[in-house]
């Protein structure tokens, strides 16, 4: 009686610690390949790069002093944000980003000129002004936000695009603003970006700001 009872309380366990595990892989398969959850995991990918005091008519700034470091010799100035892409590891996505932005010019040697300030790849020119990336792990890439095919001066710009990037699912992505001295040119034209209401403006400063508007497995 006891053994009978104990085998049938041993196989009911059994059967329940099954259950439990096929929930589990199927919940983990579903929020893999989730748009809301892929969404998510790209939210709030906005960095901002602060002006400290101000010189040379307002037209340019030291940045905060925040945002200067020394680990990495080649930058004084590195701020990165760093995500993990929800999506399934098996599956590639064409990711539309929205790319919004106040920005100074860069000029590139190389890579891929898409449109406008976009391009992929390429080297920077090497001068004391900064650079604007988004670099993705899988498929490796590294795409330029503020590509100027005009001359670098004391100007900035709005930048507002669209862009279809391939991403695969749990490949890591670092929005990065670098800077090989501590002087940025300051937004003295006041310049204001549509659509932006939760961040105050005109920002005292330069920024640059991506928002997923659409994520579909690539073919």
């Amino acid at each position: 009686m006891w053994t009978n009872a104990f085998a049938r309380f041993l196989g009911a366990a059994i059967i329940v610690g099954i259950s439990i595990l096929l929930t589990n892989c199927k919940s983990m398969s579903a929020s893999a390949g989730d748009p809301r959850a892929m969404t998510a995991s790209l939210s709030d990918m906005r960095l901002l790069v602060p002006c400290a005091d101000h010189f040379n008519q307002d037209t340019e700034c030291h940045w905060d002093k925040s945002l200067l470091q020394t680990e990495d010799p080649r930058w004084k100035m590195k701020k990165e944000l760093v995500r993990t892409f929800a999506g399934n590891p098996a599956k590639l996505y064409d990711v539309t980003l929205h790319v919004r932005g106040v920005v100074e010019p860069k000029n590139y040697t190389g890579g891929v000129v898409q449109f406008d300030h976009f391009q992929t790849g390429g080297e920077a020119v090497k001068n004391d002004y900064n650079v604007y990336s988004l670099t993705v792990s899988d498929p490796t890439a590294t795409y330029v936000m503020n590509r100027n095919e005009e001359k670098v001066g004391h100007y900035t710009f709005i930048i507002d695009y669209r862009v279809t990037i391939p991403i695969r699912g749990g490949a890591k992505l670092t929005m990065g603003s670098y800077d090989s001295n501590d002087v940025a040119i300051a937004n003295h034209e006041h310049h204001v970006v549509n659509g932006l209401e939760s961040l105050q403006q005109p920002f005292d400063g330069q920024f640059f700001d991506v928002q997923v508007e659409s994520i579909k497995v690539k073919n």
